[in-house]
């Protein structure tokens, strides 16, 4: 569990790292696109997410969350489809929720709607729950909302 942490959160500051690096890469409006969140799912986690256009369709985003007992790293890409000042989007995401007897290995679908301030999204993602206990197949609801500063 530990290894697929540290894979995880290495992946978040390679997103991050190179993204800034990028030339290419626009911030959605005139900022740095930074959020704080609250999710990804039944645990309300607080986080901070990163996200960066590289053009008025297609994003890259990553993010952690974390409480004392329970946390998250999350990666994936985002399809925008701009209408005028809300911004839907479609995106596939990757998450990886640890807690106290084990962990949940996601890979989820989610749709959102984006403004200049706020974003909310929900999706639903399938994968793995392994704990001390054995390994079952799991589905996961996710739910979102964070603000941009």
């Amino acid at each position: 569990m530990i290894r697929k942490c540290s894979l995880m959160f290495s992946l978040i500051a390679l997103t991050t790292f190179l993204s800034v690096q990028n030339p290419h890469a626009k911030p959605v409006g005139n900022r740095f696109t930074t959020s704080v969140t609250l999710g990804p799912a039944v645990f309300p986690m607080p986080g901070i997410r990163f996200q960066y256009r590289f053009n008025d369709h297609l994003s890259l985003n990553s993010g952690l969350s974390y409480i004392v007992a329970a946390g998250d790293f999350n990666a994936g890409i985002n399809f925008h489809l701009p209408v005028n000042s809300i911004d839907p989007y479609l995106g596939a995401r990757r998450i990886f929720i640890y807690h106290l007897t084990g962990s949940i290995d996601l890979s989820a679908g989610v749709a959102g709607i984006e403004t200049e301030n706020y974003f909310v999204e929900a999706g639903l993602g399938f994968g793995q729950e392994r704990t001390d206990f054995g390994s079952t197949k799991t589905e996961l609801a996710i739910i979102q909302l964070g603000w941009f500063f």
